[in-house]
């Protein structure tokens, strides 16, 4: 029994000197940041994409000193913010400049230590303990301080009364900005052309513009496509094929031209084509759950759906959306039109047949299908239309 009991308190103080020995995931040392609190958003890696919002936390700095371990056990990026580095906007809301943020890869196994300096407009570091890491930290320190331009010049705009003639001053502040982006772009395009089987490459390539994404994408490593970027790239690229056929659509999609047919699912689970449903004229509105301005039309299409119910029908198309949302969308605004979902692949994706850049957009259509007019936003002039349809 004694032997017993030995053994339970050599494992006991195993575990106990262990735990004292581990190491945390992200160990930090910024000079500057004194006692602040550091804003954290995180994503997996492989569901960065897929998820609405990143998940978010709260850790607490002393002197400049701070740790993190990641809750997560797969790779996941993080986004980490010192709540110091905010800048109050004219209208009273926050502005976090991108070259205040620490943006890190950390997989469970990882030890990662950060040092640097909080500037009055970047704030700058070096992360070790990770081949990702210590590269991306570099790079960053290429471009860092000019970047930084881009925080002042927005806090610039900020200044401006929208009301008075500042449009021209406006525009060119805007210009200048985005010129700034690109600085950091075409630094992290040059790591990419010589580093085509680094991991640091494929997560440049999917922060790139679409088409630059698809001008490199095939020079990468084949490694990395199969690699824990390989969703992102995969996301990015498909976007891109997406956005191609929808402007390849858009100058088919015209009026007096008749509607390309589709077949969707429904609420209870049938198919509905656009050819299967018979009325003098046929509403076709993309829109989303997600979407402010479409819930925001709802009221007054319920109002012309009643007024006009023996002449028109509406098919409601719901376009990046789980299905559990567009469910629960449809039951809290009682929409009592046709509604159905749309399919993500691109070969069944109406959104890109039909060449649909923003929400909600309204197609009205006579009873031979034809195209009567196209409408983007949420608009009058889409209820004038059918006034004018309706009761000519």
């Amino acid at each position: 029994m004694k032997q017993v009991e030995n053994f339970v308190v050599i494992v006991i103080l195993g575990i106990l000197i262990t735990a004292c020995n581990q190491k945390h995931t992200i160990e930090g040392n910024i000079s500057g940041l004194g006692n602040d609190t550091i804003l954290v958003e995180y994503a997996p890696v492989a569901g960065f994409y897929r998820i609405d919002e990143p998940y978010t936390d709260t850790i607490f700095a002393s002197n400049g000193e701070f740790v993190y371990n990641i809750p997560t056990n797969e790779p996941t990026l993080l986004f980490m913010f010192p709540k110091k580095g905010e800048f109050k906007r004219k209208g009273g809301h926050f502005y976090r400049p991108m070259q205040k943020y620490m943006i890190l890869l950390a997989k469970p196994e990882d030890r990662i230590k950060i040092s640097g300096q909080v500037k009055e407009y970047y704030l700058e570091y070096v992360a070790v303990g990770t081949t990702f890491n210590e590269q991306y930290s570099q790079v960053r320190k290429s471009y860092i301080e000019q970047t930084s331009e881009a925080a002042k010049i927005e806090l610039q705009i900020d200044t401006l009364n929208p009301k008075k003639e500042n449009a021209e001053l406006r525009n060119e502040l805007f210009r200048k900005r985005n010129e700034v982006f690109d600085i950091a772009k075409a630094a992290q395009l040059e790591y990419i052309k010589n580093n085509w089987d680094k991991e640091l490459s494929a997560y440049f390539l999917t922060r790139q513009r679409l088409d630059t994404l698809a001008k490199y994408y095939d020079y990468l490593d084949a490694g990395l496509k199969e690699g824990i970027f390989k969703e992102m790239l995969e996301n990015q690229y498909l976007r891109y094929q997406k956005y191609t056929k929808t402007k390849e659509a858009e100058q088919n999609i015209v009026e007096g031209k008749v509607a390309p047919d589709f077949k969707l699912k429904s609420l209870d689970g049938t198919d509905i084509s656009l050819n299967s449903v018979n009325s003098q004229y046929v509403v076709i509105d993309f829109w989303g759950s997600w979407c402010g301005w479409c819930i925001k039309g709802f009221p007054k299409m319920k109002e012309y759906y009643k007024k006009y119910k023996n002449e028109i029908e509406i098919i409601g198309i719901a376009c990046n959306d789980t299905e559990e949302k567009w469910r629960k969308s449809i039951q809290e605004n009682e929409l009592p039109w046709l509604q159905v979902i749309n399919d993500e692949d691109i070969q069944k994706d109406v959104a890109v047949t039909y060449g649909i850049k923003g929400y909600p957009t309204k197609f009205i259509l006579d009873k031979e299908k034809k195209i009567v007019a196209k409408f983007i936003g949420e608009t009058d002039d889409f209820y004038k239309k059918l006034d004018e349809l309706i009761e000519k």
